[in-house]
């Protein structure tokens, strides 16, 4: 999951599936170190960084802990490429979701695309929500 409204259709999908099938509910959040990270002069400390997402993971998934009260709920916020963190995660899921901004098959293939990537490595089902 990311920080921007648009995973919001797949976190509601995952805790409807999770509900339905009586599991956990993984929310995965993958960061980066930003490019400029690399450069001399920047200061940072990555603790502040995973603070700051273990943040907007617990914010964003406030409303579905409240919907869904039987769901378990793992957060896991982890310094690896999205793709990287979710297929290591498949190899323990019985389901992957994951959203898509629809941004077609250009910038898709011009950006890369998480989800694409997800459906070629992963190790379970992968469920693709708009």
């Amino acid at each position: 999951m990311d920080d921007s409204p648009e995973c919001e259709p797949a976190l509601e999908f995952a805790f409807r599936q999770a509900e339905l099938r009586g599991g956990p509910v993984r929310a995965i959040h993958a960061w980066q170190p930003p490019v400029q990270l690399y450069a001399p002069q920047v200061n940072y400390d990555p603790d502040d960084i995973t603070a700051a997402a273990n943040q907007v993971v617990a914010a964003r998934i406030a409303r579905f802990r409240e919907a869904y009260p039987r769901v378990e709920v793992i957060e896991d916020v982890r310094r690896a490429h999205p793709v990287d963190a979710l297929v290591a995660a498949s190899a323990k899921a019985a389901l992957v979701v994951v959203g898509s901004h629809g941004r077609g098959v250009i910038r898709s293939a011009l950006l890369g695309s998480v989800s694409h990537a997800v459906l070629h490595h992963a190790r379970c089902v992968v469920a693709v929500v708009r």
